[in-house]
């Protein structure tokens, strides 16, 4: 009786150990930051039920410690300079391995309130905020869109990769600070971070209460004919779209930066394919597939957010993409307002997935995923769009969601940060006919006083660059030219920057309004990662901004001696927040050496500016 007692006591002890080394460790997928470098998310896929985090403040420099335990970093140690906030450096490592312990380190301004300091659990993902700056309660983010993105979100920060861990601070220096106690205020005294009630989330709906993330290419891996874009932060695409001359297929990631290693090196995929990166614009990456076969292509999301396969479809059959399944928890579809319909998942495990647009339909692959029950799903829905989805087995595994659209229709696809939530948006105008060449009506606008001329880019902001020519030079000599035209005609010309300044997108816009615009006119120059693109583009957003737009662009292209690429409704900020009528040219291309060299003449300057004059004068009915 007492060895069996011994036994059971002995089997007992050995369950306990047992437990607590199968506690499950917190893995650190993806980091990502907002453009205020306010805000910053670790993303994790893991389900642990406590997260354990210990602050210090330390000194020389100032900075405050977080160490997570329990937790590994999947990403290399990294460390961001940031020049928005009084937050100067943050850097994240794995600071140890045994335990295994997560360091975050955040050096700050002589100005930095250290009780301003946040953080919040969100599911399993932790948010640090500084300076009571507001978060969603979403989490998802756009990774696919069809409109050009606009928003420039990390120009001014630079990114270090670093292998090695974040050196040890002094021993004396490892001080818990009443500061620094005061920062755990959403903790409890077991130091577990507690889950916020959403009542109790403020939310507004303003552009800096969203989190918005950039993406930093760093590595290029080919496999079997496909390419592996790696990097650190959030990935997002452009709508692809497909060059000639040879045959190109292109894929522009905005908010990205690629490391210089890599950038324009070619990568063989075949013996006729080759695959390329470049930085495209400052904020902006451009990725080059030379292809007779770019509908083949299709972009695939990691389960971290952080790398995307680039796959052909033929050459994708027996890889394997996961090792883990996952299913699907919930799913809706409805109609969000006249043009919008939203489908949104949220799956068992982090998703691998990838969308494709084609002229007539969504193509949703799920390639670890089953369980999609068809009828469930029409039973609650509430979307004619949306009624029309199918659904087809991949080859090997996986569902394949099928949504017929328009060819007018445009999507915007999303994704949570721990990748177990995406929603796809499907956006059907009612009235095409503001994106069709229409017939040409002069419209008469006597009341017409202030027209706004914005000069693109400037200051520390030199917009796209050749050979030591910047756009923002072009852009301000073309704009008083303009505005020197404008003013001999009697018009109240205002200049949203009349020398080598920077201005936000946010105050160009706000300058307009505040100062009556009637009209505003944004001069840019273009750019493309190759040399062969040339020509003249109009864009316009709104619809009292299309005859606008139209006439302009005529004039445009009927003086300057160049390939008219076209008019285009685009998402630019500056000209989808102004209320009067908007539009955007570009003048040119800066990385095609020819057209580079006459857009530094005097003489096509002076063309450009009379012919945007010129369209001006005909739109209010006064040529």
């Amino acid at each position: 009786m007492f060895k069996k007692f011994l036994l059971i006591i002995f089997i007992f002890i050995i369950n306990i150990f047992n437990w607590a080394g199968a506690t499950e460790v917190y893995k650190i997928n993806s980091v990502n930051f907002d453009n205020s470098d306010n805000v910053v998310f670790l993303g994790s896929s893991s389900n642990v039920q406590y997260i354990n985090v210990k602050s210090m403040k330390l000194s020389n420099p100032d900075r405050i410690c977080f160490d997570i335990e329990n937790a590994v970093l999947t990403r290399p140690n990294t460390s961001w300079t940031f020049k928005n906030s009084d937050i100067k450096q943050f850097k994240i490592s794995q600071f140890t391995t045994n335990p295994n312990v997560v360091r975050v380190v955040i050096t700050y301004n002589k100005n930095f309130n250290v009780n301003k300091l946040r953080l919040h659990r969100v599911d399993n993902n932790i948010i640090i905020s500084y300076n009571k700056h507001l978060f969603t309660q979403s989490d998802l983010r756009s990774v696919y869109n069809d409109e050009k993105s606009t928003e420039n979100y990390y120009e001014y920060t630079t990114f270090i990769e670093d292998e090695k861990n974040t050196p040890t601070a002094p021993a004396n220096s490892n001080i818990r600070t009443p500061e620094a106690i005061a920062v755990q205020k959403a903790f409890n005294s077991k130091g577990e971070l507690i889950k916020p009630d959403a009542s109790k989330i403020e939310i507004k709906e303003q552009p800096i209460s969203k989190l918005k993330s950039a993406f930093y290419v760093n590595r290029i891996d080919v496999k079997r004919g496909n390419a592996l874009i790696r990097g650190i932060g959030s990935i997002s695409i452009e709508k692809p779209f497909v060059m000639t001359n040879p045959d190109r297929l292109v894929f522009d990631l905005p908010n990205t930066y690629v490391a210089q290693g890599i950038r324009n090196q070619e990568y063989v995929l075949s013996d006729s394919e080759t695959i390329k990166i470049g930085q495209f614009e400052p904020t902006k990456a451009r990725i080059v597939v030379t292809t007779t076969e770019p509908d083949k292509y299709r972009p695939i999301y990691s389960y971290d957010s952080q790398s995307i396969f680039l796959a052909h479809d033929a050459r994708i059959l027996g890889l394997k993409l996961y090792d883990k399944t996952s299913a699907i928890y919930t799913y809706s579809a409805k109609k969000i307002d006249d043009t919008k319909d939203a489908l949104q998942f949220t799956f068992t495990e982090p998703i691998i997935h990838s969308i494709k647009k084609f002229d007539n339909r969504v193509e949703v692959n799920l390639y670890n995923c089953s369980g999609f029950n068809h009828e469930a799903y029409k039973k609650n829905l509430n979307s004619e769009v949306l009624a029309k989805l199918r659904t087809e087995a991949l080859p090997t595994y996986g569902i394949k969601l099928i949504i017929p659209i328009g060819k007018t229709s445009q999507i915007n696809f999303k994704q949570s940060f721990d990748n177990k939530r995406l929603a796809l948006v499907i956006e059907t105008p009612k009235d095409t006919a503001i994106n069709k060449p229409g017939p040409l009506f002069i419209k008469r606008n006597p009341n017409v006083k202030t027209i706004v001329i914005d000069a693109g880019h400037g200051g520390t902001d030199v917009g796209a660059t050749r050979e030591g020519i910047y756009e923002k030079d072009i852009t301000l000599d073309m704009s008083k030219r303009l505005e020197k035209i404008l003013d001999k005609k009697g018009y109240n010309v205002l200049m949203i920057r009349d020398k080598d300044t920077y201005v936000s997108l946010q105050d160009r816009v706000k300058y307009t309004e505040d100062n009556g615009g009637d009209l505003f006119v944004s001069i840019h120059v273009n750019s493309s990662v190759t040399p062969e693109g040339v020509g003249l583009e109009t864009h316009y957003f709104t619809p009292q901004s299309y005859e606008f737009a139209q006439i302009v662009h005529k004039e445009f292209a009927n003086a300057i001696k160049s390939k008219d690429r076209g008019l285009f409704k685009s998402r630019f900020y500056v000209i989808k927040n102004t209320t009067c009528p908007s539009i955007l040219v570009e003048t040119g291309f800066i990385s095609n050496p020819e057209e580079r060299q006459e857009l530094m003449t005097s003489e096509r300057r002076q063309k450009t500016a009379e012919a945007i004059a010129k369209g001006i004068q005909k739109y209010l009915g006064k040529d």
